[in-house]
């Protein structure tokens, strides 16, 4: 008998129990392979298994009563019932009518427990077990409890096997059980683990070990179901009766893996037909951690330790364990219900503990959730579908509000947003117009680097909630909103979506470099604005200042982009009245910096001190964002308080290093010892701290809060359905969180400041040392994907190194064409054609040598935008003779008598003659410091630059006299063609920067007198950034310097053919137009009224478009006029230069900081 067909009856009839095979027509197969259905099976068993009738019938009844609770509830009904979920909002947890038959449906159970009352056996233990599933399912969970009670010990899987022995007919026949053919007793079994036991052979063994793991499981579970039904208020006793299953669980889950893989154990693949065999045990399994994992979800604090058995972390870490082995179609709306829960639950804990304590308790929590989150995708798939007409996907919709919550629990980071907007496109898919994921992914493709397709994406969510909201009000509208029914978005969201699109087309309108196209895109963001109001909740403070705020960005960047002399004033003022409005009505950090810089700016409404004050209440607001420090420095260093200005920069900087470097506390920067109370400035260090460490999360990293609400639970206790996953969406905050290439741009532009107020204050000369921590910091800084590798056009070849130090030596280079003798005592002026006017801006001519030095007292007084657009030139505050009261001496000789004669109009020149430049070149950024990087540049093999070969391939080659070319020199050695560099639009920024710092060094080099020294900077920028309009400016500049004004015109030419709207090239040009030549053809010295009217025309268009608030430019049209003997115009221009000069600092904020956060 222990090898005939009554084993292999038995075996296939446990096997079938545990598949759950209960509506398969031929679930088993006969030992000549030939398949069986379900009664056939029943009829050979008690054909061979003599003596076990009742086990047939226990069989049988539990087959009946599973189809029953099946054909119920629809399980295998997925394709039925996917609109009705997908439609269901929220995530329905149903916990009360699990296994419970509806009313119409109890008789046919009544009829099967009436049978199960009546077997011989009633009293077995088996049929006490099928008894109380039957009771359950019949509505009677307190009759269940009773029928478990008389069972001892439901988690004795062997006693569950073994009870099977007990339920012969006739003990005293010959068995044919399993146990007994298998040749183990009843008492062993019971004694022997379910892991463990060896001498079964493993096909017979294992189903009966998996049957009665199955029951054991069954039975804890309804016991937990019952006392939920029973004590909805003591949900301890049902959890206490689940966590009973978990050891059992947790020791299957290894022996499953075994029996399925036995050759590779560790290797799980879910789609393996092995699934079906366990079915029966995975429905339990799954039943009981679900129903456990949401009652310890009401109980759960999401930030409580995890190292308990009966801890939410560490169910949800069995439940995925167990997932691992099931297919996306087994069960996917419950377990997609519990792949939200955990999700929330990272959420919420990311929320709530400040990001050191998580980065301890959970280092690599976002890896888990982006991993949950794609098994809730692939389950959303088998569940879901494209919605007909007049529904929604909501829960596709609810998946998207979740990625978002969990970027943002993430810290809202731009470079980590493409997982998130790839679940975004996925989610287009499932859903028709989803204003919902129009609406996150306009904001998700701008704050991760892609603006063109952010644009498309806001218009298209604009147009979408439009004509819902259009078509919705033809139907009643107003009672759909009230209903919450409506297909359109929430007016709030509505006014927040536009606002935040309304500032992001201002930034790109001021970043535009096509006229047309910047005008275009402001005007977009005005009609955003407008229609943002048509919504707007009077009543709601905070979107009602966002909304001025945003209007007043508007207006200020409609005065830059029109460039309109005739509407700039007004626009001006409007903005500085929206920006006010904001303050008062809702004040925020980004609302107290706008008003700052409106405050700064030329004309009647300037202010300086009030701008201090705001400037400062920004900084107090949000101490982490280094451009509201930023700002604070460069008001007090335009105000002449040096000391305070520097010890503010340093602090900013030395926060903005702490987030760069990723440590977990600000380093302390003591501005007490340097004459500063920081609490002049900002919060205290340690507020700053505190407020930084929270991240996102309720930070002032973009000036939102936490949800209202400190949530004590994962879920609400009690509650039937899971909160919409919208409700763990944070603010948006007024400005977009900074990643990390911006915050190391604007570090790098305090560090600019930081450099040019100390040359400023000190000279050139305190600076030089500094200038090679500036590079070394830019090298250690630097974006990961930037590569700056040299790529001439000349030299063909790729630099060996690509580090930032490595700079090519200028020693070995020829000059770019035969340079005229150094004349050092001659200054390329501006001077009167009957020379009885004193140079006012002259630059002095120093030795073309490396070696050479400039005299203090030949430094320039004027150098137009020598170096940075809009940055007052470096003084030599360092002469023993100058003090600060000068300039207010210059201005009272100018208000006493300007119209008194020449020699007024030559001190106003000395006063208003340096510093020029603004926002018209691209982003020429200013530096301060001298650094002698000669014996740096000694260490790298030469390499020529671009420039010199530009002559010949550039666009501009027409523009030169060919004959003045010099060939330069060969390289040593060929090289392969260099690999083409693909950069996108961040990638060409960062270069630009590194163009900008080498630009820096080669004009402080140029005022220190290393000319040579200077021209290799300038060719190292120009291999970084063939495009910057500045490479030319500075190449000019060096040209003037030589005495060679020809190729110092040209250079600036080309600058502008690049950019025809570049300040300083516009300036500088007009500048030797109006220079007096040096060897006139009849010995005279006068000057080419073609050129006088050239450069009037230039200047005029330029003052009256981006250089209306540039001295310099105001400066040299009154001396264009005085050429052509226009004396009032000259006089207005003079008087109107001195006005802007006088409150001008180092840098000019809009350049250094910006025109919009």
């Amino acid at each position: 008998m222990a090898t005939g067909k009554d084993r292999h009856y038995w075996t296939q009839l446990l096997a079938t129990l545990t598949a759950g095979n209960w509506n398969v027509s031929l679930p088993v197969k006969a030992p000549n392979g030939t398949l069986l259905p379900w009664s056939e099976l029943l009829r050979k068993f008690n054909k061979h298994c003599h003596g076990y009738s009742d086990v047939a019938e226990l069989a049988s009844q539990t087959q009946a009563l599973a189809l029953v609770l099946e054909s119920s509830a629809g399980e295998h009904g997925v394709e039925s019932n996917q609109t009705e979920f997908q439609n269901r909002f929220p995530n329905a947890l149903n916990l009360e009518d699990e296994c419970i038959l509806p009313q119409g449906r109890r008789d046919e159970a009544s009829a099967g427990y009436t049978s199960l009352k009546r077997l011989q056996g009633a009293e077995k233990e088996p049929v006490k077990l099928a008894l109380a599933y039957y009771v359950y399912a019949l509505g009677r969970p307190q009759e269940c409890l009773a029928l478990l009670s008389e069972v001892p010990s439901l988690e004795d899987v062997s006693a569950r096997v073994a009870a099977y022995e007990n339920m012969r007919a006739d003990p005293s026949a010959p068995s044919a059980s399993l146990l007994n053919a298998a040749g183990t007793s009843a008492s062993a079994s019971r004694s022997t683990s379910l892991v463990s036991v060896s001498t079964v052979p493993r096909s017979e063994a294992e189903e009966g070990r998996l049957w009665g793991l199955t029951e054991c499981i069954r039975s804890i579970t309804l016991e937990g179901m019952s006392h939920e039904r029973l004590s909805p208020q003591e949900p301890q006793k049902a959890l206490a009766a689940y966590m009973r299953a978990i050891p059992l669980i947790n020791a299957v889950l290894p022996e499953i893996q075994r029996i399925v893989n036995p050759a590779s154990p560790q290797v799980i693949n879910p789609s393996s037909p092995s699934f079906a065999r366990f079915k029966e045990l995975w429905r339990w399994t799954e039943r009981a951690l679900r129903r456990a994992i949401i009652l310890t979800a009401q109980s759960s604090d999401p930030t409580a330790e995890d190292n308990h058995v009966d801890s939410f972390w560490t169910l949800q870490g069995i439940y995925r364990g167990c997932s691992a082995h099931w297919p996306a179609t087994f069960h996917p709306e419950l377990r997609s219900t519990i792949a939200t829960v955990h999700l929330r639950a990272f959420v919420l804990r990311a929320q709530l503990l400040p990001s050191d304590v998580l980065r301890a308790k959970a280092p690599r929590w976002i890896s888990t959730a982006r991993s949950v989150l794609q098994e809730l995708r692939s389950l959303l798939n088998v569940c879901t579908k494209f919605p007909r007409a007049g529904e929604r996907n909501i829960r596709v919709e609810d998946l998207v509000d979740l990625c978002v919550a969990v970027w943002e629990a993430d810290g809202a980071v731009g470079e980590y947003a493409g997982w998130a907007i790839d679940f975004l496109w996925w989610a287009t898919r499932l859903t028709f117009n989803s204003y919902r994921i129009y609406r996150h992914m306009s904001r998700l493709l701008a704050v991760s680097g892609d603006p063109e397709l952010a644009k498309r994406t806001l218009r298209l969510y604009i147009q979408v909630v439009s004509k819902a909201r259009e078509a919705g009000s033809s139907q009643g509208g107003a009672t759909l909103e009230a209903e919450g029914t409506m297909d359109w978005d929430t007016d709030h969201q509505w006014v927040q979506t536009l606002v935040q699109g309304a500032k992001m087309f201002c930034r790109l309108a001021i970043l535009e470099t096509d006229h047309g196209k910047a005008v275009e895109l402001a005007k977009e963001a005005g009609t955003m604005i407008q229609k943002a109001r048509t919504r707007l909740d009077e009543d709601d403070k905070e979107m009602v200042a966002s909304a001025q705020l945003a209007e007043g960005i508007w207006y200020s960047v409609m005065a830059y982009t029109e460039q309109d002399p005739r509407t700039r004033n007004s626009k001006l003022t409007h903005s500085l009245e929206h920006f006010t409005t904001a303050v008062g009505t809702y004040a925020t950090a980004s609302a107290h910096h706008h008003l700052a810089l409106a405050l700064s700016r030329p004309g009647p409404s300037k202010d300086m001190l009030a701008a201090i004050e705001h400037a400062r209440a920004a900084v107090e607001a949000d101490s982490n964002e280094i451009r509201h420090w930023h700002l604070l420095g460069l008001l007090l260093a335009a105000t002449g308080d040096w000391k305070a200005s520097k010890s503010v920069l340093e602090l900013g900087i030395g926060i903005a290093e702490a987030e760069l470097t990723d440590e977990e506390s600000v380093p302390e920067v003591n501005g007490s010892a340097k004459g500063m109370n920081i609490r002049d400035f900002a919060h205290t260090l340690q507020d700053a701290t505190a407020e930084r460490t929270n991240g996102v999360n309720g930070d002032s990293d973009n000036g939102c809060t936490t949800p209202e609400a400190q949530r004590e639970t994962i879920l609400p206790p009690g509650v039937k359905d899971i909160p919409p996953s919208s409700t763990l969406l944070l603010p948006m905050g007024d400005r977009p969180i900074s990643n990390r290439q911006e915050k190391f741009e604007y570090a790098l532009q305090a560090r600019m400041t930081q450099l040019a107020l100390t040359e400023f204050v000190e000279g050139a000369e305190a600076v030089g040392d500094r200038w090679l921590e500036v590079f070394q910091w830019f090298r250690d800084k630097r974006p990961a994907t930037l590569d700056d590798r040299r790529q001439s056009i000349d030299s063909r070849r790729v630099s060996q190194d690509a580090r930032l130090s490595d700079v090519v030596s200028t020693r070995t280079q020829q000059p770019m064409a035969p340079l005229a003798e150094p004349q050092p005592d001659l200054p390329l002026s501006i001077s009167d054609p009957s020379g009885d006017m004193v140079s006012p801006i002259g630059i002095t001519i120093t030795p073309a040598t490396p070696a050479g030095t400039a005299e203090e007292g030949q430094r320039s007084s004027l150098q137009i935008h020598n170096d940075v657009n809009g940055e007052k030139r470096s003084s030599s505050f360092d002469e023993k003779d100058r003090d600060i009261s000068r300039g207010k001496k210059v201005r009272e000789v100018l208000k006493s008598g300007v119209h008194k004669g020449q020699a007024r109009i030559t001190t106003i020149s000395k006063k208003i003659g340096h510093g020029v430049g603004r926002h018209g070149s691209l982003s020429l950024k200013r530096t301060s410091s001298a650094p002698d990087f000669h014996s740096v540049l000694n260490h790298n093999p030469y390499q020529a630059s671009s420039i010199h070969l530009r002559q010949y391939q550039s666009i501009h080659a027409s523009q030169q006299d060919l004959s003045l070319l010099e060939v330069p020199p060969p390289p040593r050695a060929s090289s392969p063609d260099p690999v083409p560099r693909n950069t996108n639009s961040r990638t060409s920024r960062d270069l630009r920067l590194l163009s900008d710092l080498w630009l820096m060094s080669a004009a402080i080099f140029r005022r220190l007198g290393k000319i040579e020294q200077a021209k290799g900077a300038i060719q190292e920028a120009e291999v970084r950034d063939e495009d910057n309009p500045a490479v030319w400016v500075q190449l000019g500049l060096y040209h003037a310097a030589l005495g060679d004004d020809f190729r110092a015109a040209d250079a600036f030419r080309k600058a502008l053919f690049i950019h025809p709207n570049d300040v300083s090239a516009t300036i500088y040009l007009c500048r030797i137009y109006l220079s007096t030549p040096r060897h006139s053809l009849d010995g005279h010295c006068d000057v080419d009224m073609e050129n006088v009217d050239l450069a009037a025309g230039l200047l005029s268009d330029l003052t009256r478009g981006a250089g209306w608030d540039v001295p310099e430019a105001w400066y040299f049209l009154a001396r264009a006029y005085k050429l052509q003997d226009r004396r009032d115009r000259e006089r207005e221009c003079l008087n109107f230069a001195l006005t802007l000069s006088r409150t001008r600092g180092v840098r000019d904020p809009t350049v250094a900081v910006g025109w919009c956060l």
